[in-house]
């Protein structure tokens, strides 16, 4: 049983994967159609000629000629038009066989052709199916079969003649030759199939690696440039005396954001290139949600400040998680700051904390800003998301949901991005599965609103 279910896939692949055999195979199956048809429409031919100087009945072996050449002529233009099915060409390698098979019993019955004649034929056909019409294992299996079983009944009921019965040794020992060699024919394409997918699979990764490196490289080119020049401006300016105090603050602040970001985009790269490494493995411990919620929330309360927002972080019934701890708040911390950079003054940053029904954990982080336009939306956990400005104008680096979702997928997770009827509110989240440990608190920075603490008091 174990050598059968290895090697299941000569017969059949899982179907996703069949139906991706099929379009890879298709165009070597249409050409074997077409192969097929030509050797139905050059064999008849010849033979009608030879035909002609056989002792037979003529008119029988004319009329059934001309009647496979008319129909193999027709399917021989159908197979040049476009867009024709894997289907399509299946059914027409079944015609051709049994117009030939067919043509040759009405022949053998009412034309005198020999014995021979028809087992003959019997032999081509079966040949031809496994080898060279293209059909796949199991299709020539059963269309070499149907036209086996309708040459018994025909030697049993219709032309009872006695060679034919001297024959079926013959031809159930050619049967089976020659489908063992169709298994070989079969799993030779099949493994030809699986070695092209799995290049195309490692060609994939390999570009996608490439546009990360190409983009990384281009943001670190820029990022680091402009907040270096800048500090190098400004401590020129400085040394030369040519800037005051008080007009150099300003300067200073900007220039301290900006070397703040560059901060967390390194931080984000190095533990992005870390678990690129051979042979790394995520730290897996378990976490308290809601103590690294209240340390990463206060990481950004000097950012949402100078955008006059709140950061409400509330959780009940909070449960621990079972993860890599720098992982998990690299992606936290990511969402908080994306929340924060395209959140309009003035409003909320939300962040709730709680178990599903199916025993997940779910994180979501929401804020009132600026939508995201519905093109980039299959692009945002990937590192084809291009850089957006924020409500302040500023650019970011477009790297931090990528990252993040890389974070999350590593340690069992999913990163998501829910659908609100306010195309103003937008709401991120992540999902775990739960521990054991269950916390619940409510609490908001830098002050607990009134909501709040009502709901605390409940």
């Amino acid at each position: 049983m174990h050598f059968f279910s290895r090697y299941r896939y000569i017969w059949k692949f899982p179907q996703e994967q069949e139906d991706a055999y099929d379009r890879f195979v298709q165009p070597s199956n249409l050409i074997s159609f077409r192969l097929v048809t030509f050797i139905t429409l050059f064999g008849m031919s010849l033979f009608l000629i030879i035909d002609y100087f056989r002792v037979s009945d003529f008119s029988v072996v004319l009329a059934s000629r001309a009647i496979i050449l008319s129909i193999a002529a027709t399917l021989m233009t159908l197979s040049f038009k476009p867009n024709i099915s894997a289907r399509s060409i299946r059914w027409g390698v079944a015609i051709i066989a049994f117009l030939n098979f067919s043509g040759a019993m009405v022949t053998a019955t009412f034309g005198k052709m020999p014995p021979y004649y028809i087992t003959n034929l019997l032999f081509l056909i079966l040949v031809l199916v496994v080898t060279a019409s293209g059909l796949s294992f199991r299709n020539a299996l059963l269309l070499n079969a149907a036209c086996f079983l309708v040459f018994i009944v025909f030697s049993q009921f219709i032309k009872r003649e006695p060679f034919y019965f001297t024959q079926y040794p013959h031809l159930i020992v050619v049967f089976l030759y020659i489908h063992i060699v169709g298994i070989v024919l079969e799993n030779r394409r099949r493994i030809n199939f699986i070695q092209f997918t799995d290049l195309e699979k490692q060609k994939k990764i390999v570009e996608d690696l490439n546009q990360q490196k190409n983009k990384i490289i281009s943001i670190l080119s820029h990022d680091l440039a402009v907040p270096m020049n800048s500090l190098s401006i400004l401590l020129h300016l400085q040394r030369t005396q040519n800037i005051k105090g008080d007009e150099l603050q300003p300067f200073l602040n900007d220039v301290g954001n900006q070397l703040n970001n560059v901060t967390s985009l390194l931080q984000n790269l190095v533990r992005w290139s870390r678990s690129q490494m051979e042979g790394f493995t995520p730290e897996m411990k378990l976490l308290n949600l809601h103590k690294h919620l209240e340390e990463d929330s206060k990481l950004f309360q000097r950012s949402a400040a100078d955008k006059d927002l709140r950061i409400i972080v509330h959780s009940d019934d909070m449960p621990a998680v079972f993860a890599d701890e720098e992982m998990v708040r690299i992606a936290i911390r990511n969402l908080i700051s994306n929340a924060i950079k395209f959140a309009y003054n003035g409003t909320d940053v939300k962040i709730h904390c709680f178990i599903t029904k199916e025993n997940k954990v779910r994180l979501t982080v929401e804020n009132m800003g600026m939508p995201i336009p519905l093109p980039l939306r299959e692009k945002l956990f990937t590192f084809q998301m291009p850089s957006l400005q924020d409500t302040n104008g500023a650019k970011g680096t477009g790297l931090g949901l990528a990252v993040a979702a890389y974070f999350v997928k590593i340690n069992d997770g999913k990163i998501f991005i829910e659908q609100k009827d306010d195309e103003n509110v937008t709401c991120f989240g992540l999902e775990f599965n739960s521990a054991i440990t269950r916390l619940e608190s409510t609490k908001v920075f830098p002050e607990i609103s009134s909501d709040a603490k009502k709901a605390r008091a409940k």
